[in-house]
This record gives C-alpha cells, sequence and structure tokens, in this order.
C-alpha cells in the first residue's frame, strides 16, 4: 500500500501514522516539517509532498498475525488558521491482515509445449484467490473457470513465446485480495525449435506504392522524408502499436470458449510464408531492418472468399497499420484469429460469427506484395503457431477432452509469389 500526503498550499506541517489492533497501538510515522520563513518571505514550508510505503513500515515494526487492522492517519499543514494551527485532514482506514495464500494443486498430469506453441492445465484453486493462472517468463495466462457450478476448477491456457529463451520457467500461479502469491511447479515437456530465416528484398517499386498510403492511414507516425525511414517506421514501429492493439483487444475477450472443434486453414489456399519466420529487410544491397513474421501467408486466387477459422466473435473490422484492412475474431479465454490484407470486410464489430462464414475478400491492403491472406492467432496478445490450432488431434487431445474429462482425483468430470513484407 502506497501512501501519498500533499499540500501544496502552505506545505506539511506534521504526519501521523499509526496502526492500532486491538488494545495495542504501533507508531508508524511521527514526523514534523519546517514552515515558511518571514526572513526570506517564502510562503510554504520544506515538504510539500511525502510518500510511505506502508507495507514495508508495517513489516518492519509488527510481526503479522492474522486479524482486524486500522490504520489511523493525520496530517497537518502550515496554514494560519485554527490560531496558527493549521487544516488538519485524519483518515481511518480498517482492513484485515491475511497471511495465508490461496491453495492451488494442478489437476492435468502431462504437458507437452513447443516454442511458439500452446497447451492447456486443468487445476483446482480454493475461492479466495482473485486471480490465477500460468506464468510463462514474463507472460501470465490467466485462468477460466470449467463450470460455474465447480468455481474451484479452473483451466488455463498458455503459450511458450516463439521468441522466448528456452529456459523459462513454468508455473501455475494464484493470488488473492491483500496480495499473498502461492506458485506451483507442474510436469511438463518442452519441445525448443529453430525457425526459418528469410531475405527480403525491397524495390523502390514497392516503397513508392505502400508508404505513402500507410503513412496516410496512420497520422500518429511522423513523416521522415525518406521512403525507407518511413518504411522502417512502419515495419518496426507500426508493428509494435499493432500488436498492442491486439492485445488491448484480447483483454476484453469472452470468459468461455467459442469454438468445439479443431479451427480450418483457408480452403485451397497455398502457403506462402510461415510462422516465425525471421526476415532480414535489404534495398539496394543494403540491411535496412529485421523483422519476424508471426502468422501465415495463404494465397488462393486475387480477392479470394476469406472463412471464419472457427466460430467467434468480431473484434475489429477496419483497418489496422501493417496489416491493412483486418477482422479480427475473438474465440474466448484470450485468443484471437487475425485475418489481415483483406481488399473488402463483410462484417461488423460484435456480430456472431460461424466457421467457414465469409468475412471479406483477399487483397494487397497494408504491406502485401501480392493479393493473399495474412493469418494469425494470439492468445492474451503472444503469437501463436496456427498449425497447431488446424490439427483436430492436437485440439481434442490438449484442449477439449481435457476440459470435457477431468482429472479422476477430483471426483467429478464426463466421461507468382504474393508474399507480404
Amino acid at each position: 500500500m502506497i501512501l501519498k500526503i500533499e499540500d501544496k498550499e502552505t506545505g506539511l506541517r506534521k504526519i501521523s501514522v499509526k496502526l492500532k489492533l486491538k488494545a495495542q497501538t504501533i507508531s508508524l510515522v511521527n514526523e514534523h516539517y519546517s514552515g515558511p520563513s518571514l526572513l526570506s518571505l517564502q510562503e510554504q514550508g520544506n515538504q510539500i509532498s511525502k510518500t510511505f510505503n506502508v507495507g514495508q513500515l508495517i513489516t518492519k515494526k509488527y510481526l503479522i498475525r492474522e486479524g482486524p487492522a486500522r490504520l489511523e492517519i493525520s496530517a497537518k499543514d502550515h496554514s494560519f488558521r485554527q490560531f496558527f494551527g493549521g487544516n488538519e485532514m485524519v483518515l481511518h482506514q480498517k482492513f484485515t491482515f491475511d497471511i495465508h495464500p490461496p491453495r492451488l494443486e494442478a489437476l492435468s498430469k502431462q504437458h507437452y509445449i513447443h516454442q511458439g506453441g500452446a497447451e492447456c492445465i486443468l487445476y483446482k484453486v480454493s475461492e479466495d484467490a482473485v486471480s490465477s493462472g500460468v506464468r510463462v517468463g514474463p507472460d501470465f495466462f490467466p485462468g477460466y473457470s470449467v463450470n460455474p457450478s465447480e468455481n474451484e476448477i479452473h483451466f488455463s491456457i498458455f503459450a511458450y513465446r516463439y521468441d522466448l529463451a528456452p529456459n523459462q520457467e513454468l508455473k501455475l500461479v494464484a493470488r488473492d485480495e491483500s496480495g499473498n502469491e502461492t506458485a506451483v511447479a507442474f510436469w511438463y515437456k518442452f519441445f525448443p525449435k529453430n525457425f526459418r530465416r528469410r531475405k527480403i528484398i525491397l524495390n523502390e517499386n514497392f516503397l513508392q506504392t505502400v508508404v505513402p498510403i500507410i503513412l496516410n492511414e496512420n497520422p500518429q507516425l511522423p513523416r521522415q522524408g525518406d521512403l525507407v525511414k518511413d518504411f522502417v517506421q512502419i515495419n518496426d514501429r507500426l508493428r509494435q502499436i499493432n500488436h498492442e492493439k491486439i492485445k488491448e483487444i484480447s483483454r476484453k475477450s469472452a470468459p468461455q470458449l467459442q469454438w468445439t472443434e479443431a479451427f480450418s486453414q483457408l480452403s485451397r489456399s497455398k502457403v506462402e510464408s510461415v510462422f516465425a519466420d525471421h526476415r532480414t529487410y535489404f534495398y539496394n544491397g543494403t540491411v535496412i531492418d529485421r523483422q519476424d513474421h508471426v502468422g501465415f501467408d495463404l494465397a488462393v486466387t486475387r480477392h479470394y472468399p476469406i472463412e471464419a477459422s472457427n466460430n467467434g466473435i468480431v473484434r475489429h473490422a477496419e483497418k489496422l497499420g501493417i496489416y491493412g484492412n483486418t477482422v479480427l475474431l475473438d474465440h474466448g479465454c484470450g485468443l484471437l484469429s487475425l485475418y489481415g490484407h483483406l481488399s473488402s470486410i463483410e462484417v461488423e464489430v460484435g456480430q456472431q460469427v460461424k466457421k467457414g462464414q465469409e468475412l471479406g475478400r483477399s487483397g494487397t491492403t497494408g504491406l502485401a506484395a501480392g493479393d493473399h491472406l495474412h493469418f494469425g492467432l494470439f492468445l492474451h496478445g503472444v503469437p501463436l503457431n496456427p498449425t497447431e490450432w488446424w490439427d483436430n488431434n492436437w485440439v481434442q487431445t490438449h484442449i477439449l477432452q481435457r476440459l470435457h474429462k477431468q482429472d479422476r482425483t477430483t471426483g467429478k468430470g464426463t466421461s507468382s509469389s504474393s508474399m507480404e513484407y
């Protein structure tokens, strides 16, 4: 708990913070500050603002035990009011010390995860937890209730980012309202992967065609007065902005899965580029940028009908920077699919769509050198390799069967190139 007290008029004169527990009173803060100087015509005291970490103050002076407590905070300023006694503000805050973290137990036993891929864990968590899920290195993937009537049983679909080092720690974690945290190890086997590297040769015609259009569509990007510099800004900074937007949209994801079967690759499509290609961009023989391609480029014919890969809710249906005309579908529990470079869009935000339903037509909007679809999957903003999700056996074994058949220990359950730049 951070406590900040300030007075911008005459300055602070005195601050007192006391911790009261039954008949015991513990002084945490008792400070006095000098006032204005009449000789120098100083109108304020020396201390205008003060910040305290109350949690640290308590742990330094009190061996914490569970039970009710109260903070008594008072502050005075150097006002001439109250016969030069100053104005006083008093605050009383009741709370309860809670030192026991949530209870947490992994229920599913075997978890196999590939770099750039996903996995699902089933677990049991006590009802005092306000958040729970899986932590993979710096990333956190929240859990969701399997069944609202059995609130202790949760699942989390988590991912191992393609660009994370292979030694990241995976932990099941839960936190209560008081900030107490439990972290539990669970069994998993990790499979590292080396992703493909590609050279992208840029030419003047491509830059002159796409760069001015994208800059006009994204006025937040300052013009550099140089096509190459403008391209690098689009390819780097705008790409980051777009992926932050995708992460932001994922926070509004429905708390239930919207689908019941595997995802589908675009019908009749040819793969032009794959997930996590590490691309080096050349212009006139010089390296100007390096970026990763976090999706699949799929091509069929010009203005081909683009089908929803699975049931979902439309969360975005307009331009999205490097992806041009884009549709984002929410499949629930933080999972989004992206359909980029469209020539037209046939759906609206908030619309429920079914697997195979037409979303729009393929095109060349955004950073595209030919008519195709950029298809991507994101889990809470983390890009995923779509090949797992196109595999019915993987989807059934790793996710759906795990959710529909809880572990027996719970006592419950049911049986020409169109490559994108």
